[in-house]
């Protein structure tokens, strides 16, 4: 089954100047050196004390409490950091466009003028602040002065809704995009994409292993999971129980429990690069998960944002769980950032 339908774009220009304004702004408390970063898509009931039906990006403060830092509802959809030089950058991708704070989330500004609904994955350039990327359901825009200008980079695709984009760890030339009919590889920085023929369904989730680069994973649509291990060239499918919707991948820092969930099958991990995966936690309840995250600096705490149940986290590789805070919201991406 499919992600839920998310709002329908509007309109988008090939290439366009952007008049970038301050998009929301105000007083938020001290933020601390570790901070736990929650984008909220949608939401059912309260979401956080009683600020019912409000979205947006949020950051822990408590063991169950969650300040949020975007103080207008702006469906979120992913974040991005970048963290080289003096100023960090924080990124989220938007339902009405890319959002950048260079205060740590206190104020945030737009960096696009395109009229559309969705900015569906956010890929900063690790190496230059400039360059940027963005998925969206128009193809894959980029700018290179810093959000000045955006230009669609298409040429390839056959289809161009854009759900996943992430950037190759060696090579920040080497993109990989999943659209609805493949996974698509670009290895001149999006000029042009070439399909990697990873057969089945539409891919939703992507990983590529911390360790071993040449690993890579496909979540697909209602198929579970494929994997290759010569970075695209030969695609063969993961030895999953049963077939299912993989809408989020995970990984510690070193690459020996990667974590995979999706729709109504709870949370897997693989201990051999995404062969073969085993069933961690299922809970009565939880319609879907959305995210997951593995603490760099302690591969035991690990974090499932959630459809509709909030945030749960285990201090001992799944085998245990507790609430984290955020009931009632659709939890799309959960990231430490400093």
């Amino acid at each position: 089954m499919a992600e839920p339908a998310s709002f329908a774009p509007l309109f988008m220009m090939v290439c366009f100047a952007i008049v970038a304004g301050v998009a929301f702004s105000g007083e938020l408390p001290a933020l601390a050196s570790k901070r736990t970063f929650a984008a909220v898509l949608l939401h059912r009931g309260t979401v956080a004390g009683n600020n019912a039906g409000s979205y947006g990006v949020y950051v822990r403060s408590g063991d169950t409490t969650w300040t949020k830092l975007t103080l207008s509802n702006i469906i979120s959809f992913g974040l991005g950091y970048y963290g080289r030089g003096a100023t960090p950058r924080y990124y989220l991708a938007g339902g009405n466009g890319v959002h950048r704070s260079t205060d740590g989330g206190r104020t945030w500004r737009i960096l696009t003028s395109w009229r559309t609904e969705e900015i569906l994955c956010i890929a900063p350039d690790p190496v230059d602040s400039a360059i940027l990327y963005a998925a969206t359901p128009f193809g894959v825009f980029k700018t290179t002065d810093d959000g000045a200008t955006w230009c669609n980079k298409k040429n390839g695709f056959r289809k161009w809704f854009i759900q996943k984009l992430i950037i190759d760890r060696d090579d920040r030339k080497v993109l990989y995009a999943a659209s609805e009919d493949d996974l698509y590889r670009s290895s001149d920085a999006g000029e042009r994409w070439v399909p990697m023929n990873v057969g089945g369904s539409e891919i939703l989730a992507l990983l590529q292993h911390p360790a071993h680069p040449d690993i890579l994973l496909a979540g697909q649509e209602d198929e579970g999971i494929r994997f290759s291990t010569d970075r695209g060239a030969t695609w063969a499918v993961a030895r999953v129980p049963f077939a299912t919707s993989i809408y989020a991948f995970g990984s510690s820092t070193d690459g020996r429990d990667l974590y995979a969930a999706g729709w109504k099958s709870g949370l897997w991990r693989s201990e051999d690069g995404g062969t073969t995966w085993t069933q961690v936690w299922r809970a009565d309840g939880i319609e879907a998960i959305y995210s997951v995250l593995v603490d760099p600096e302690d591969p035991a705490h690990v974090m499932a944002g959630t459809v509709g149940s909030g945030v749960f986290e285990s201090f001992d590789r799944g085998l245990t769980w507790r609430g984290a805070g955020l009931s009632g919201a659709q939890v799309k991406q959960i990231e430490f950032y400093p």
